[in-house]
This record gives C-alpha cells, sequence and structure tokens, in this order.
C-alpha cells in the first residue's frame, strides 16, 4: 500500500514539474524569450517580439504578429491558445510530453524579416 501511495505521490509530482516547465498561453500573451509548441509538436525558434496589429483588417486588437529569432513570422488571431516553454526547461521535458502539450490551433505564416 505505501509504495502505491509513493508511486502515486511521485506521478504527481512529475507532472507538477511538467506544468511548471509548459505553460499555456493566448497568442497575444508574454511569449518574448519562450519557444512555442506547433500544433504537429515540433518546436519554433525563440519568440524575439510580439507586435500588436492595429491596422489590421479585422480591425485593432484582433491579431499579432509574433517573431522568431530564426527571422520567421507567424500571424494569430487574438485569444489563440498557445504553449511556450523556455530552452532550458525543454532539456528535461520528454518529446511525448512536448508533442501531449500541442495546441490544436496554429497562425498563418506571415513571411521572414528578410521579406517584411
Amino acid at each position: 500500500m505505501a509504495n502505491t501511495d509513493a508511486r502515486r505521490r511521485w506521478r504527481e509530482q512529475q507532472l507538477a514539474e511538467l506544468r511548471r516547465r509548459l505553460h499555456p498561453d493566448v497568442a497575444q500573451g508574454d511569449l518574448e524569450g519562450f519557444a512555442l509548441v506547433r500544433p504537429d509538436g515540433s518546436l519554433t525558434a525563440e519568440v524575439v517580439h510580439v507586435q500588436w496589429m492595429d491596422n489590421h483588417p479585422a480591425g485593432p486588437n484582433t491579431h499579432v504578429t509574433v517573431s522568431f529569432a530564426d527571422g520567421s513570422n507567424v500571424e494569430f488571431e487574438f485569444d489563440v491558445p498557445v504553449v511556450k516553454a523556455r530552452a532550458a526547461d525543454l532539456q528535461l521535458a520528454s518529446r511525448d510530453d512536448v508533442r501531449r502539450a500541442a495546441p490544436s490551433g496554429w497562425g498563418a505564416d506571415a513571411g521572414r524579416w528578410e521579406e517584411a
């Protein structure tokens, strides 16, 4: 019995640690300095800037462009759920953990810095 309790506590502790490594957020949230998990479970480069698009055709406060360290950009609607993680935390998370945390939606490719 005690062994079963210890295993349960260990699993709960592992899940709590994982939650601290993989953070849910929204596209217009505090993303700078984090990598994002794509829907396929792969990771982006580090987010370097989140730009609110005040002149978007859908109106202000509706879309953001997220810029990554590799020069790529993705346009998101507000409130699209994302999962973020710091590089140091990703070294502690398994590929399966990252894949399970992947969001179901994503934004649209917005080109690269050199093209913008």
